[in-house]
This record gives C-alpha cells, structure tokens and sequence, in this order.
C-alpha cells in the first residue's frame, strides 16, 4: 500500500512512453494506473505501522550488534509483545531487559546477551511542498509513518512536590531522540540508530503538545467525516465526549489550576509566552469541537439523541466560559 511510491515510478514510466519509446497505449495504461493510486490514497484507509527500538547489550553479541541501538518497522497490526517473542525465539540464551533506560556499562561488558526492546514514535518530517497549504490529512498521514528517520520515546518523571489533585503540575517528560542510518522503510524493515539524544520536557510544554495534539486530533476527524458519509459515528462521539463531558476527563481545567495562577505567573515569569500559546490553543479548540458537534448532530441516531443532547449542553457552557476567559476563535 505505499502507493505514493508506486505513483513516483509511474510517473518515470510514462515519462518514457509519452517522450522515448512513443507507446502510447502504455502510457494510457500508466496513467489509469496511477489515478488508481491517487484515489486509493483518498479513499482507502491504511494501517499505521508501529516502530521499536531494539537494543543488543553485551559481550555475547556478534559485533554487528554488540552494544548498538536498530529501529525495526513492525508489520501490520504487529503487537510488541508478538515482535519481542520472535526477536528472543532468535536469541534463546538473551536475557530481556525490562526497562527502556540505556542500561550501564556493567550490562555492556558483561559476557551474555541482553535485549530491550520498547515501542518509538515516527516523528514528521517537514514537507516543504506542503507548507501553508490546505493539504488533505491522508495525504499527510502518510508521511507520520513513511519515510521517517527521526523516532521519540518520551517517559514521564517526576520533579518536586506532588499536587495529590493536580498531578499535571509536576508531570515532566523525558524525551528521548533516535536517528537512523536512512529512512525507513527502506531495502531493509530495519536499520542502525547513529545518533541518540535527550531532553525534557516541562509540565507547561507538555500541556501545549498535548493541547495541540488533541486539536489535531479533532481537525482530522472533522475532515475524515466530511469526506466519508459512511463513517460509524462512534469514534466521533467517544473524542467529542471525552473533552467537554467534564466528568468524563476533566477538560482542560488541570492546566488551568496547574499554570493560570497568579504564584506560577510569579514564579515562572520567563513561560508567559508559552502560557499565551496554551490560552490560545484552548480558545482555538472551541470552534473545532463545535464542527464535530455539528456533523455528529446530522449523523446521530434516534436511540442517541439524548447522548448528543446532553454532549451539546455541555459544551455550551464550555464555550461561554472558555469564549469569556480566552477569545473567540473562527473558523473560516
């Protein structure tokens, strides 16, 4: 299914028929081909493949392993545990490593095998091509997956007092950058990690990837429902109810005790940009939801109705507040 590729070759072909060899009944072969993959791209929905990270530690290792870090592409629908069982079943004597820290140099020097293994995220690469431009979300989504060679494991840590109510204000994350040889997936589902980086991540940073997310998140579904009349309703219901159903999650309230007080302000003089992004991104989230809620109202059945009812009060009251607190936002 990576019928992006299959449209670059295509494109080589009929580049050859049009202009070298003149066959142009293979070049109107070619091109129904290649509308063939562009409507695929549209209309059929691809699986996301997941992405590990593999360390081999020790002595006992060949030395094309020894010590060394790979990213291995799963195939489809792959679970880690069914990828870590096949990974051991072909290292009988390894030990499995249970934690996704880099493991000491007494681990490294040791004269057995051990293996860790743990799940990555495929980081987007920049598309230039796409930039402020109004780009179809599968089209994009093809490329949170393919043609990556940047990964993350993120984990969160704990720093300073712990708020028993507000766990968010001392929820850091630890983040943690894999770049591989070349882009996967390539000639090989795998290939070696040559550059290993870190960072944290401060509880305001994390309420604003998170926050961004979720607006993603929502956008993306808008659009996968205006574009599709047959799509079940559930998935938009579940988004849509988990973030203005307060007593389902709780809203965004968590970051509002965390972050817009007056001590945090006090303290935290050097985050107030960041805290305008966050306010932002709130206030951005209400015209979002307010889309879902509408194409979910057409779609809805009878037996749901209540359901959206009470979902469309609820935000209601949500968008007087956050409207009244932040800005209102417009979509265009």
């Amino acid at each position: 299914q990576m019928w992006e590729e299959a449209i670059t070759l295509c494109k080589e072909l009929a580049e050859q028929y049009e202009k070298e060899v003149f066959d142009y009944e293979l070049l109107s072969q070619n091109l129904i081909q290649q509308a063939k993959f562009y409507e695929n791209i549209m209309k059929i929905l691809r699986p996301k493949p997941d992405y590990f990270a593999v360390g081999y530690y020790g002595q006992g290792f060949p030395t094309f392993l020894r010590n060394k870090v790979f990213i291995y592409r799963g195939k489809e629908y792959e679970r880690r545990e069914d990828f870590q069982a096949q990974l051991m079943s072909q290292f009988p004597s390894a030990e499995k490593l249970n934690t996704t820290a880099a493991p000491g140099e007494d681990v490294r020097n040791s004269p057995g095998q051990h293996i860790q293994c743990f799940t990555v995220q495929p980081v987007l690469e920049e598309q230039p091509r796409f930039k402020n431009k109004a780009v179809p979300d599968q089209i994009i989504n093809f490329y949170k997956s393919n043609n990556v060679q940047r990964f993350h494991y993120s984990r969160p840590v704990r720093k300073g007092s712990v708020d028993p109510e507000n766990e968010f204000a001392s929820m850091w994350i630890e983040r943690t950058s894999f770049v591989t040889a070349y882009k996967l997936p390539g000639i090989l589902r795998w290939f070696e990690v040559v550059s290993i980086s870190q960072c944290t991540i401060s509880p305001l940073e994390n309420a604003i990837e998170t926050m961004s997310t979720t607006n993603e998140k929502i956008l993306m579904m808008i659009n996968q429902y205006q574009s599709d009349e047959n799509l079940p309703i559930n998935p938009l219901s579940m988004l849509l109810n988990g973030i203005v159903d307060p007593a389902v999650m709780g809203g965004f309230a968590k970051y509002e005790k965390a972050f817009f007080t007056e001590e945090y302000i006090r303290q935290h003089p050097e985050d107030t940009e960041k805290l305008n992004r966050l306010k932002d991104l709130i206030a951005w989230q209400i015209p979002f939801l307010g889309a879902g809620i509408k194409i979910h109202e057409r779609r809805v059945s009878d037996s749901l109705r209540p359901f959206h009812d009470r979902m469309e009060e609820c935000f209601m009251h949500l968008k007087v507040k956050v409207e009244k607190q932040y800005g209102a936002r417009e979509l265009v």
